[in-house]
């Protein structure tokens, strides 16, 4: 019986090895528009990072894709409570998206400050405010999947890497090379 079952799996094997052989690579392509990029960010804001003498927030988050850079461009209103004082101003950030073939998942990763204004902050604490933005904004995209490949057979069983990434009429367009 244990010999039967041995030479069944190996049969299996064989035909899964040969099917893979025969048939040809595969690419697959993901789209996403800047309005459902829009809506993932949306469902994580407010944003908020405490220290012992300030508070920063950042809230209505503006996405676009960068057209020459395949970048993803975010610009958030920002809060500043120091104190007592409360300031107002903008951000604004880029990242890139990346894809994590383990969780057969999509992510914004590396958010990286430009620019930051606050009207009634003196420069000083400019780097601060600046450190902050990133440490509240990275950890968040960097868990949270922007798109999850769906879970059917085919695609649970398929193992794909990242080929590439362009921006095109205001859509993001990933391909997945199908190893």
């Amino acid at each position: 019986m244990k010999s039967r079952v041995k030479v069944l799996n190996k049969l299996i094997f064989t035909l899964l090895l040969l099917c893979a052989s025969i048939l040809p690579a595969q690419a697959l392509t993901i789209k996403f528009s800047e309005a459902e990029l829009q809506d993932k960010v949306n469902k994580v804001m407010p944003l908020v990072k405490k220290t012992s003498f300030m508070t920063v927030e950042l809230t209505n988050p503006i996405l676009t894709l960068a057209k020459d850079k395949n970048e993803i461009e975010l610009q958030l209103n920002v809060k500043l409570l120091m104190g007592g004082l409360e300031n107002r101003g903008y951000t604004r950030l880029t990242g890139s998206l990346s894809y994590k073939s383990e969780d057969a998942a999509f992510y914004v990763t590396n958010m990286q400050v430009h620019e930051v204004t606050v009207e009634g902050m003196p420069e000083f604490f400019t780097p601060q405010v600046i450190k902050m933005a990133e440490q509240i904004v990275n950890p968040v995209l960097d868990q949270m999947p922007i798109y999850k490949l769906k879970d059917d057979v085919t695609q649970t069983m398929v193992k794909a890497v990242l080929e590439s990434i362009e921006v095109r009429n205001k859509t993001l367009i990933a391909t997945l090379d199908v190893i």
